[in-house]
């Protein structure tokens, strides 16, 4: 659950990367896919506006383009100041047009098996962005544009979400949902508790239970779809 309060808001925030040099690889690895995970969503949502898309797309840019260095170099500290720099921007973002039903597929994987959000996120977003590529598409293309993909014809979500397919394998962070630790059984009734949750409500593309289900089965190997 998100709680938040404006008298709880900070008055500065301090984004200094040298503080974050002794991060452990793994923990290094699921806050930067969240944090790019905020970035994508927010960018995307039905309450998107011309604050949340400014924020979001200098995010997407930043981390885009220091996720990959950070983890081939864990000491480029130039790198590390683009992914703080870059979360802190999709925080922003997402404090003026929420999030997606990535977040609401996450929030039962994480309370019922204890696997840490980041890594469900990142096992998550990409089936998600394809499912709303239908939606949102040519915002999609954007982002992939500002990435340096080549979209040639093919939906700019599926050339985006293999693209972040491509950053959980690089971090070494869990692929399926199967990894995770997940057991397929449970998947009807985690679909019925992410469709309570209030992120999915503000998704581009409308999900109940039924769709989530789906998504949830997409992230499992393909013999459990």
């Amino acid at each position: 659950m998100a709680c938040g309060d404006k008298k709880a808001a900070a008055r500065i925030a301090v984004l200094d990367p040298e503080l974050t040099l002794t991060m452990p690889a793994g923990v290094t690895a699921v806050s930067g896919i969240d944090a790019i995970s905020h970035a994508i969503e927010s960018y995307v949502t039905t309450r998107r506006n011309p604050i949340s898309l400014l924020f979001a797309r200098r995010a997407w840019k930043l981390l885009s383009r220091s996720f990959p260095r950070v983890l081939e170099r864990p000491d480029d500290v130039h790198a590390r100041g683009g992914m703080l720099l870059g979360a802190h921007l999709a925080g922003a973002a997402i404090e003026n047009s929420m999030l997606g039903a990535t977040h609401a597929l996450a929030n039962p994987v994480t309370a019922r098996f204890d696997v840490t959000h980041g890594a469900a996120i990142g096992v998550l977003l990409p089936h998600v962005v394809r499912f709303n590529s239908p939606e949102v598409d040519g915002l999609y293309r954007e982002l992939a544009t500002d990435a340096g993909l080549s979209v040639n014809g093919n939906p700019a979500g599926h050339v985006l979400a293999d693209r972040l397919a491509a950053f959980v394998a690089q971090s070494k962070s869990p692929a399926s949902l199967e990894e995770c630790g997940v057991d397929a059984a449970l998947i009807p009734e985690m679909a019925r508790e992410a469709a309570q949750q209030w992120t999915g409500r503000f998704n581009p593309r409308t999900v109940e239970a039924p769709s989530l289900e789906e998504l949830y089965r997409c992230a499992f190997p393909i013999q459990t779809r």
